[in-house]
């Protein structure tokens, strides 16, 4: 597949974004306001605009096949993801020199490290891998099958292999 064709040019970019209308500016906004549950430091509008940056940048390419919403709410969902993983980030004592007395681990951070344990039990299995990568961004399965270029058949095939490899990893549940 020609890679150029797979995603819009900068123009045609453009042209959608055009034609974004009052009503779609709110939807997005509603969106982010979603993403941002549990990120207090940061606003709505913040996130639309960095997602309106990364777009126009060419940073995020945008996949022909996905509308507008689909795309921005990837989009704004990965940009969250990655400001909790900065936010979550606890400091080192040698880093600031003394003592940390932030806040206790709390469901984010027990959710953080239940992905992290969950990535290293797929990690010989890269198909299974990807497969969960793309899970956790909330991908849709024809989105995963295009992404990753696989047909029904094999799509089933690595996710019972995925979810095989989790349950012998959590073989006494998910609070190991």
């Amino acid at each position: 597949m020609d890679q150029e064709a797979a995603y819009l040019s900068p123009a045609e970019v453009r042209r959608v974004l055009d034609r974004l209308n009052r009503a779609d500016i709110v939807r997005l906004s509603l969106l982010a306001r979603n993403w941002l549950r549990g990120l207090p430091r940061r606003s709505p509008d913040d996130l639309v605009n960095e997602a309106m940056e990364r777009i126009l940048s060419g940073r995020r390419p945008w996949p022909c096949e996905l509308d507008w919403g689909a795309f921005f709410n990837g989009v704004m969902r990965s940009i969250a993801d990655q400001w909790r993983k900065e936010d979550r980030r606890v400091p080192l004592a040698e880093d600031v020199g003394a003592e940390f007395d932030g806040p206790a681990p709390g469901p984010d951070l027990e959710a953080a490290d239940l992905v992290g344990r969950m990535r290293d039990a797929l990690a010989e299995d890269m198909p299974a891998r990807e497969m969960f990568e793309h899970l956790l961004v909330d991908r849709d399965r024809d989105e995963i099958q295009f992404a990753v270029g696989m047909d029904e058949t094999a799509f089933d095939t690595v996710r019972r292999r995925m979810f095989r490899h989790l349950r012998l990893a959590f073989v006494s549940g998910w609070k190991e």
